[in-house]
């Protein structure tokens, strides 16, 4: 027996002896290096990254360009149909400038049954210099007003106040005028005369008309204050004379020459033959202050 148990432990002691020689072998559960992870020193995610979108200059601030845009810089012409011109200094036929701008005419009873035929008419110079635009607006603004107010009046089915405006021309030499009356319901008419020197492009009022007709503003003013008188005494002539200052002939009589209605300031315009007309305001004795009447002068001095 102490046979068997001596050799038993000799047995232990050379087996012992035989593994002190070898590594020893980690268990399963020993806690193992990550090989993917071991070399890395820096998260990644936690790296602080470049600002790269902050770094360049965002367009919408960029510098902008020098060169203004297209439709910055007006343009220098006017529009052609509105542009006035300056006359050209070529002979032109007075009688191809005048036109016209309006025409109507029809029958008309208002609320009242009162029956109406009218008739509108509108003339215009063809011409596109800065007197001629003039004249073509005051004659439209006057005259155009008066038509309009009649065509408002239409609408309502009032009544007219006027039931014409017409016009007619007149040409001596290079001087071209339109003349323009309106036909109001209480026997008054109202005149618009428009003197156009088509060779210069200008309009004439009565002094520079008298300068080119070569007729001297006294003799025009002695002229009116004669064909006024005359003009006068003859639409009364039937008054009785120990009636006449009752009527107040007298008192009127004193009014007709005087600085009041004889002046510079007379519409004025040649005939064909060269002979003055002036739209004279005749003093009345009943309804208006004064009515107008075409009265020629009968002072020619033009060659």
């Amino acid at each position: 027996m102490k046979k068997m148990i001596s050799l038993a432990l000799v047995l232990v002691f050379v087996l012992l002896a035989g593994c002190s020689d070898d590594k020893p072998v980690p268990s399963s559960t020993a806690n193992p290096g990550p090989e993917t992870t071991a070399a890395a020193t820096e998260p990644v995610t936690t790296a602080d990254p470049a600002p790269v979108t902050t770094t360049a200059a965002p367009v919408t601030t960029a510098e902008p360009t020098t060169e203004p845009p297209t439709t910055a810089a007006p343009t220098t012409e006017a529009p052609i149909t509105q542009a006035p011109t300056e006359p050209t200094g070529e002979p032109v036929d007075p009688w191809s400038l005048m036109d016209e701008a309006l025409y109507m005419q029809g029958a008309y009873t208002d609320s009242s049954e009162n029956t109406y035929t009218y008739s509108y008419g509108l003339p215009c110079l063809a011409a596109e210099t800065p007197d001629a635009l003039a004249i073509n607006a005051e004659i439209d603004e006057l005259f155009g007003g008066i038509i309009r107010e009649q065509e408002e009046a239409m609408r309502e089915n009032a009544s007219l106040g006027c039931d014409h405006v017409g016009y007619h021309g007149e040409v001596w030499n290079n001087v071209l005028t339109l003349v323009v009356i309106a036909h109001w319901d209480w026997s008054f008419e109202d005149y618009g005369i428009y003197c156009y020197d088509t060779a210069a492009g200008r309009r004439l009022d009565t002094p520079a008309l008298l300068e080119k007709m070569g007729v001297s503003q006294e003799a025009f003013l002695e002229a009116c204050k004669t064909r006024f008188r005359e003009t006068f005494e003859d639409m009364y002539k039937t008054i009785p004379e120990d009636q006449r200052e009752s009527y107040g002939y007298v008192d009127a009589l004193a009014r007709v020459d005087s600085p009041e209605f004889v002046n510079l300031e007379l519409m004025a315009y040649p005939d064909a033959n060269g002979d003055i007309v002036v739209i004279a305001p005749i003093v009345s004795l009943a309804g208006a202050d004064y009515y107008f009447h075409a009265i020629n002068l009968g002072i020619n001095q033009a060659n």
